[in-house]
């Protein structure tokens, strides 16, 4: 009898250390990657953000100094700068979501779509 509870608490003991290992890892996962393609709605230089939009939703896509700018298809794109995009222009962010934001490494625009 004292055997078989010994075993019952070392069961529950190693039950309660699994669950609580795959939990941390659940927190330690890596930034979903992905893209925003759209319709330039705003962009706003001092806190460096662009939001776009497709249909009427609105996203957020982030950039920082080592976000890549390109101009043109994907079949023909030149390197370029922020500077040279405007509001209603199409534009073709990738990167990685911090939440519902993309913080983008690339992003690619042009004229019309």
């Amino acid at each position: 009898m004292r055997c078989s509870i010994v075993k019952s608490i070392a069961l529950c003991v190693g039950i309660l250390v699994c669950v609580a290992f795959s939990s941390a890892g659940a927190a330690d996962k890596k930034a979903k990657e992905g893209q925003i393609t759209g319709t330039v709605h705003m962009i706003d230089k001092d806190k460096s953000t662009i939001v776009v939009t497709k249909g009427a939703t609105p996203r957020q896509v982030i950039y920082n100094s080592d976000t890549k700018w390109m101009h043109g298809t994907q079949a023909s794109s030149k390197p370029s700068s922020l500077d040279e995009l405007k509001e209603n222009w199409y534009i073709n962010c990738e990167g990685k979501f911090d939440g519902v934001k993309l913080v983008a490494n690339a992003c690619r625009f042009r004229a019309s779509k």
